[in-house]
This record gives structure tokens, C-alpha cells and sequence, in this order.
């Protein structure tokens, strides 16, 4: 199945998969296993993304799921039926992209620190990450859709409610997510260039 790419965000998709794909041929990132496994769930939230705009994904934010919509999704599944499109799984594909960009975000952090077995949690390990990063570009890392990402994600896994109620990330919240997590990526790979 072929894509067309003249759409903005099909052509920004495809972009993060080309710097995704760079990145995997870098010497620093095949010469680092935790890396490079890395940025094969991270390509796997790109893919996601993709198959959620194709089923014509619709940010939730200002209402809750249509429960009778799960319920028919139930069924039809119960009597062998399995659809691969609709709005149902548009959201899986957005819920599983979410659930990646969430992972990725925390295992890059470990890896940045150069702690990539280290059981710190993410507050921790992002001020020490912030630190390289204002070492590495003389800049501060814009982070706040990842972050967002992230907490929406512990919501989904640790509230009873999940998202039934709605989604804080937007669809859009989720490209820029890709987006941070490419810059310190591509940060940490270049620092590693420059160190002899």
C-alpha cells in the first residue's frame, strides 16, 4: 500500500521516518544496542500515527467515548468479525502510538544519562537530560508534548477511567512529541561524535 505524501502531516510522518532512518545508519547509534532498539518502537509510534490519519482519526478532547461503539466493536469481534478500519481503530492506532512515544521517551532519557538499566523515573532522569541538552546546544529542549504524552499515558495505565471521560493529547500533540524526542535523539548522537 503506497501513501500519498502531499498531504502536510503524511509528509512530516514521513519525514520522522527518513530522520529515524538516518539516525539508525549514525556509527553511535549501531554501536549502541539500547539505542537502536529504541528507535525501532519509536518507529513503530510513527507507523501508528500513519494508520490513525488514514482511518481519519478525530482528536477526542471535548468529549467522552461512545460506549454503544464499543460495544458493536464486542460483538462483531465475538462472532469472528474483525474490521481493520472505522474510528475504533483509528484510536488504537493513536492509543498504541501514545503508548510508544510514552516508552521511548523514558528509555531515551536512560540512555542520554548514559544509565540505560537505571530504575529512575522520569522527573528525574528529564532534569539531567535538560542539563546535557543546554550543554550540547546552548539552548534549552522544548519537551512539553512529550511530557504531555506522558501523562496522558499514566492516566491511561494507572486511572480506572482511563481516557473514558476525554483525551488531553491532541493528534497534533503527538507529532510534536516525535518531534522533541528527534531533536534530543539527534542532540545525544552528535554529542557522542564530538566525543572523542
Amino acid at each position: 500500500m503506497k501513501q500519498d505524501l502531499s498531504s502536510p502531516i503524511f509528509a512530516t510522518l514521513a519525514r520522522f521516518a527518513a530522520q529515524i532512518a538516518k539516525l539508525l545508519n549514525a556509527p553511535s547509534v549501531q554501536a549502541d544496542p539500547n539505542l537502536a532498539g529504541t528507535l525501532d518502537d519509536f518507529l513503530g509510534a510513527v507507523y501508528a500515527l500513519f494508520f490513525a490519519k488514514r482511518g481519519d482519526f478525530t482528536d477526542r478532547t471535548a468529549r467522552s467515548i461512545d460506549i454503544t461503539a464499543v460495544q458493536k466493536r464486542a460483538s462483531q469481534m465475538a462472532a469472528g468479525d474483525l474490521r481493520p478500519d472505522g474510528k475504533w481503530m483509528a484510536g488504537f492506532h493513536f492509543n498504541s502510538a501514545l503508548f510508544r512515544i510514552a516508552a521511548v521517551y523514558h528509555r531515551t532519557l536512560k540512555i542520554t544519562v548514559g544509565r540505560p538499566t537505571t530504575r529512575d523515573d522520569v522527573p528525574t532522569l528529564r532534569t539531567q537530560v535538560e542539563n546535557l541538552y543546554r550543554q550540547w546546544k546552548q539552548a534549552e529542549w522544548s519537551s512539553g508534548h512529550v511530557h504531555l504524552v506522558h501523562s496522558q499515558v499514566n492516566d491511561l495505565k494507572h486511572t480506572p477511567r482511563g481516557v473514558h471521560d476525554r483525551r488531553k493529547v491532541t493528534y497534533q500533540d503527538a507529532l510534536a512529541a516525535i518531534g522533541e524526542l528527534l531533536d534530543l535523539i539527534e542532540a545525544w548522537t552528535g554529542s557522542r561524535v564530538q566525543t572523542p
